[in-house]
């Protein structure tokens, strides 16, 4: 799924996060109603990022970074002066940093697998309604079987999608259906070459979000907002899979903690505020294109923070990643700049009503 440094390029989010080619890179080739039979459902790359290699019947780029072009031909072995004698060297080991990070990523999903993380007070948890881990953490959406609370949550989606459906913000929902890497890649000047350690904890988040949100859907089996009222005329294609919890949010508020611990200190009081608009933005959009209700961006973010909260920073792999990250980031100190003409600061909503061992998510 990602480049092999060289040229610094990541393809598509394919495969380990169950997304598709195609989409935005395009331009009106791949467009974002898809082009000829490609775009958002994984066909036609177009243009100068990749022409046809995404194909018209939607087959996936090679996730290597590198297309067909670039296999040197060459007829059997290279030919040695020496043929008596061979000389080989001893002691050789594969490099940690050539580890390509989608790949290597999945070792901390190996060891994720290991916890307790799925293990649900049975004696608290009723299917459908409520769930509750042995450590206490609990998901209890409010039911929208409720006339009250499902007025509530489709009012706000009529609002958003009166006065947020722009044709900037149209493009950006489109792209991070199946592109939301290229947004942190490009917040954090990422690439495998120069941040490998890094980028394999944040493909991690991506991998593990993908999985327990799954879990979560399977669980409440939540009906999409389109279900409810049609009307909203979504901006992308109904998701074939239950609304709550939103991976979007829960994915990217996971890859946005998980970048937090790479960074040094000074580093992370720097980007934090960037970071975290981000992961909001990215679940944000989601409710604008009128795929989530807002208490669905809500509790992925809460399993965000309890999952990094109580796993992720205790797997011996990701400690030992982050130590690694650390070294990739160099910064002597900061500043603070106080002219600048910043924005208005952006508005965010509380999670779901936390439990005593919940947590409210900002």
């Amino acid at each position: 799924m990602w480049d092999n440094g060289v040229q610094e390029n990541l393809t598509r989010e394919q495969g380990m996060f169950g997304f598709k080619d195609g989409g935005m890179d395009g331009g009106m080739d791949g467009g974002m109603d898809g082009g000829m039979d490609g775009g958002m459902d994984g066909g036609m790359d177009g243009g100068m990022d990749g022409g046809m290699d995404g194909g018209m019947s939607g087959a996936p780029r090679p996730v290597s970074g590198t297309t067909a072009a670039a296999v040197l031909p060459f007829d059997g072995m290279l030919g040695l002066a020496e043929i008596d004698a061979l000389s080989v060297p001893q002691g050789v080991r594969f490099p940690e940093s050539s580890w390509r990070p989608d790949l290597r990523a999945q070792l901390v999903l190996s060891e994720f697998g290991t916890t307790n993380w799925r293990q649900f007070d049975e004696t608290e948890t009723v299917p459908r309604e409520k769930w509750q881990h042995v450590n206490g953490f609990t998901l209890a959406p409010p039911s929208l079987d409720i006339p009250d609370n499902l007025e509530a949550e489709l009012a706000l989606l009529m609002e958003r999608a009166r006065f947020q459906r722009n044709g900037a913000r149209m493009a950006e929902i489109a792209r991070q259906a199946d592109h939301s890497m290229d947004y942190w890649k490009t917040l954090l000047s990422l690439t495998p070459a120069n941040k490998p350690a890094t980028m394999t904890l944040m493909i991690a988040g991506f991998t593990i979000g993908q999985m327990v949100g799954m879990y979560f859907k399977d669980f409440f089996q939540r009906a999409r907002p389109a279900h409810y009222l049609p009307t909203l005329m979504t901006v992308l294609p109904t998701p074939a899979h239950p609304a709550f919890p939103s991976n979007h949010a829960l994915q990217n508020e996971l890859v946005g903690l998980l970048a937090l611990r790479c960074l040094p200190d000074s580093l992370s009081a720097c980007y934090a505020d960037a970071i975290t608009s981000l992961a909001y933005r990215i679940g944000e959009n989601r409710e604008i294109a009128g795929l989530h209700f807002t208490q669905d961006s809500d509790a992925g973010r809460q399993v965000a923070h309890w999952l990094d909260r109580e796993f992720m920073g205790k797997l011996d792999i990701v400690q030992s990643l982050v130590a690694e990250a650390r070294d990739e980031w160099h910064v002597s100190g900061r500043a603070t700049l106080r002219s600048l003409p910043y924005a208005a600061p952006i508005r965010r909503r509380t999670a779901l009503r936390p439990t005593p061992d919940s947590m409210v998510v900002i």
